[in-house]
């Protein structure tokens, strides 16, 4: 089999940031099965509810040795009905665990070689419950907690999902639509710097896989060095492994605020140990037993005091399909970026916090043969309407989250929706061809879409008119100049706004050209950057999109405005008696900006240019 990685997320150019290694969506290339000519001897039958007389699916059933060791398991489909290859021939039981209710056991019972044995199973109606459970009991952290306490009870209940997200990914199939994302997000871990999203389609034993457990307590749950950091986090195989539970400790508590409701196993490394490790919490709803996710942070990174708040960690979440098996739906990664300063003042060298880069992803839509379906969580909303200036739904409207390649369009009606976020500060923005013609970026809204959010966050936008949108572009250039040029005598006495664009006949705009703006009543005195003042006039230059726009301009007087032929401007050296005569006209045309609304639109139509298509 491949493995394929998800996208890495990079510090900058030339730079190698943190990744997350661990979790990965894997490509099964083929699986092709070799007999080798014996016979093996299998357990099969069916687990069946005794009050309701259906079967029973997504229980794990066991061969068991008198010791309760596990030799082989098998989870029921949602008949009931499983299928077992024991090892060996011999004598067993089978025990079958399903979550919230007490472990059934069959009868001993002896297998041949090459025999195929039919054991039925009668579930036990044994409700196990965890809402009694007191979290502020003995709050000691335990290593294999021994039977009877509670933090075992509560363990006991975890496994059992861990046992059948192991099992899934050791031996089911699922088609996964995956969405990884990778982001970058400020200092304070919140504001959504960048984010890139990838798609990936493909069968796969599991679409979260980390490295081996052995490794991982042998030699740390992360790798951090000068070129590149590498950070792993926990799978159901780690988190069942013998070398990590002889490593960590188990306690129980709770929290009201980040999981109200829940009862939670924490677990920490023992003491004395150096290696990057994590600790954090299984999460399960004590109602059904139910696992809902875990949350984990870095410890012992060795990294400075700055780089603290950014909260090292990562989540991931389960989630169990409709037949029974479990997977990993979501799951993320949060690593600090820091880099290395000296202190202008003293020379002294220190590191600081630059952000945080996040790694993740999403299963959008999992099948296999059965008729398990699932369609993942659509994450968090961002939902609004953009109106135009007549308050009216502006359709076609182009809305996106700044930093990133989530696009969503505005419907008829103007309305839009974005799905698919993550919890942070995205700076919501949008355009529209009328917006840009004018070479005009509105200003974003900081939308924040929280972790607990279940309702969708809201924005409406409201386009302004022409007007407006000239205006505030010139006031913006006004300032800039004052800035760069406080001298008096800038600001006209009549200030209007001349505005248009440039087209050739097939309606291509015309970048570069220059606009002529003369008038005979008035001079005209107040620019904007690239435009150039003529004794009785000005000359502008045409943006990408084609558009002209002159601030300043008489009102209530005729202008003449025309269009320059290619070259003729005053960068070209010619003497201002050439560029005011006929023969630099390529056209031309006669606006007057009224007082009452200082502003006029007066558009051209060209010949195209020698040699364009």
């Amino acid at each position: 089999m491949v493995r394929i990685p998800f996208s890495r997320a990079a510090t900058g150019p030339g730079k190698r940031g943190p990744t997350a290694a661990g979790p990965m969506l894997l490509a099964v290339l083929a699986a092709v099965s070799v007999s080798d000519g014996a016979t093996a001897q299998v357990v099969q039958g069916r687990l069946v509810d005794p009050r309701e007389r259906v079967g029973i699916g997504g229980a794990m059933v066991s061969i068991v040795l008198d010791d309760d060791r596990r030799l082989a398991s098998s989870l029921t489909r949602g008949s009931g009905l499983f299928e077992i290859t024991a090892p060996s021939a011999g004598r067993y039981r089978l025990k079958a665990e399903r979550i919230g209710y007490a472990a059934t056991w069959s009868d001993h019972f002896e297998i041949a070689a090459g025999d195929t044995l039919t054991v039925n199973l009668a579930a036990q109606i044994e409700a196990i419950s965890l809402a009694a459970i007191e979290v502020e009991g003995d709050g000691r952290c335990r290593v294999r907690p021994e039977e009877g306490l509670a933090v075992t009870r509560v363990w006991d209940e975890a496994r059992k999902a861990l046992d059948a997200a192991l099992w899934t990914q050791e031996r089911g199939l699922y088609q996964y639509e995956m969405m990884g994302v990778s982001r970058e997000l400020d200092e304070d871990g919140r504001r959504v710097i960048s984010e890139d999203r990838t798609f990936q389609r493909g069968y796969s034993r599991s679409p979260y896989v980390s490295r081996a457990a052995e490794l991982l307590v042998e030699e740390g749950f992360a790798r951090l060095s000068t070129r590149g950091s590498t950070y792993w986090a926990p799978d159901a195989a780690v988190l069942l492994s013998d070398p990590f539970l002889d490593t960590h400790c188990f306690r129980l508590r709770s929290d009201d605020r980040r999981a109200p409701g829940l009862i939670g196993l924490a677990f920490e490394p023992v003491p004395g140990r150096r290696l990057p490790e994590i600790e954090g919490t299984l999460w399960l709803d004590p109602a059904d037993s139910q696992l809902k996710w875990l949350d984990f942070r870095y410890l012992n990174l060795g990294l400075p005091d700055a780089a603290g708040s950014a909260a090292a960690g990562g989540r991931v979440e389960f989630r169990a399909m409709p037949n029974g098996t479990w997977i990993v739906d979501s799951w993320r990664i949060r690593m600090p970026r820091v880099e290395a300063f000296v202190n202008p003042l003293n020379g002294t060298r220190g590191v600081r916090l630059v952000g945080v880069a996040e790694q993740g992803g999403d299963v959008l839509r999992a099948h296999g043969n059965e008729e398990a379906v699932f369609t993942g969580d659509p994450g968090r909303q961002i939902l609004g309407v953009v109106f135009d200036s007549l308050q009216q739904g502006l359709a076609g409207a182009r809305v996106f989250l700044e930093g990133t390649d989530v696009v969503a369009f505005a419907g008829q009606d103007g309305r839009f929706e974005i799905s698919g976020l993550r919890p942070g500060t995205y700076a919501v923005n949008f355009s529209h061809p009328y917006l840009e013609r004018y070479g005009f970026r509105p200003r974003p809204f900081d939308i924040d879409v929280p972790e607990e959010a279940r309702t969708p966050a809201q924005v409406n936008f409201a386009a302004p008119t022409v007007w407006r949108i000239v205006d505030r572009l010139c006031r913006e250039e006004e300032r800039a100049e004052e800035a760069a040029d406080p001298a008096p005598g800038r600001t006209a006495d009549r200030p209007g706004i001349l505005t248009g664009e440039v087209l050739d006949e097939r309606g291509n705009p015309q970048h570069g050209v220059a606009v002529r703006i003369l008038s005979r009543d008035y001079a005209i005195w107040r620019g904007v950057p690239a435009v150039q003042v003529l004794q009785n006039g000005l000359i502008v230059t045409t943006n990408e999109q084609g558009v002209y726009r002159a601030c300043g301009v008489p009102v209530d007087a005729d202008l003449a405005v025309a269009v320059l032929k290619p070259g003729w401007d005053l960068e070209s050296g010619r003497p201002e008696g050439d560029l005011v005569s006929d023969r630099a006209v390529w056209r031309d045309g006669i606006v007057r900006v009224p007082s009452g609304r200082p502003l006029a639109v007066l558009d051209f139509r060209v010949e195209p240019r020698p040699g364009s298509r």
